[in-house]
């Protein structure tokens, strides 16, 4: 009697101990549960971000990223997730709101692997923003100083050669603005304004498409002040450098010089069709970035 007792005692223990062990797996179980954030991990929501903004719903995409940053402020795809934001107003053309968020980027990440990029697309987005030749050029200028500090600090980046190609760009159309403005001076009479002008493009600007004219018209404007000796080596120096070209003509001219010229390498003054090339060239420039943008997007998409 006492062993059957025993028996239903054992039993009883083990079917405790069983359902003991049962309840706290289900417990965990639903703990488990609990635990997992709504919106997925941080890899599934970058994912789902890429995926969004591949399909231009950038809002979307980019309130996916935020959560990103707002769930997982210690996880290391954060600053990932903070390009892609720039990256989403970039491709929206707010460029503004691009330049904050890349700018956020530097503030938080400077020592990330990615700065250059970051400082890459600061710089395009002022060169998205530049004005044509008659206006201000303030966005042409930052851009500039955006990919000067690029290419300073990362010569070997994969954005250093376009940077480069893109200061060439900005300083053309710099100059160009000197250019139209000291044209302004010279047709008004306010010969001491123009000068300071072509001053500045023979002095910051050396090699630029219309240099030519540049020292044509300072001699010129120095001519008409009755600053001939000035107004002379300047003309001497433009039929040195372009003897070729249309003002060289023009500046021999004016000091009385016989200027023979090699029609084969005769640089004749800018007129309709230099500009209409112009226009494609920047057209061609800007279709360039746009597949340049696609294919680094691509590459850097996880």
């Amino acid at each position: 009697m006492k062993i059957q007792w025993q028996r239903h005692l054992y039993i009883a223990g083990y079917g405790l101990l069983a359902l003991s062990i049962s309840g706290c797996a289900v417990l965990d179980f639903f703990k488990s549960k609990g635990a997992q954030p709504s919106a997925g991990s941080d890899q599934e929501l970058l994912s789902r971000a890429d995926a969004s903004i591949a399909r231009k719903k950038h809002d979307e995409g980019r309130t996916h990223l935020q959560r990103l940053i707002n769930q997982f402020p210690e996880s290391e795809l954060v600053p990932t997730a903070r390009l892609y934001l720039g990256r989403s107003y970039f491709n929206e053309r707010k460029y503004e709101e691009a330049r904050a968020e890349y700018q956020r980027f530097l503030e938080l990440f400077p020592q990330h692997e990615r700065v250059d990029e970051a400082r890459y697309y600061i710089g395009l987005s002022y060169v998205r923003q530049m004005e044509k030749t008659d206006r201000d050029q303030a966005f042409a200028k930052k851009a500039v100083a955006e990919f000067q500090a690029l290419t300073n600090e990362f010569r070997d980046s994969q954005y250093a050669p376009d940077a480069r190609a893109k200061i060439a760009q900005c300083r053309r159309q710099l100059a160009d603005k000197e250019l139209y403005i000291g044209k302004f001076y010279f047709n008004r009479g306010s010969y001491g304004a123009a000068i300071k002008r072509f001053e500045t493009i023979l002095k910051e600007y050396p090699g630029f498409e219309y240099e030519d004219q540049a020292l044509y018209y300072l001699g010129e404007s120095l001519w008409e002040l009755e600053q001939k000796t000035a107004a002379k080596t300047t003309f001497e120096r433009l039929i040195s450098q372009f003897p070729d070209s249309d003002m060289a003509l023009l500046g021999a001219k004016r000091i009385g010089v016989t200027l023979v010229q090699n029609p084969a390498k005769r640089k004749p003054a800018p007129g309709l069709f230099s500009t209409a090339l112009a226009t494609v060239k920047d057209t061609f420039s800007e279709l360039k970035d746009s597949v340049m943008d696609s294919s680094i997007w691509q590459g850097l998409a996880p």
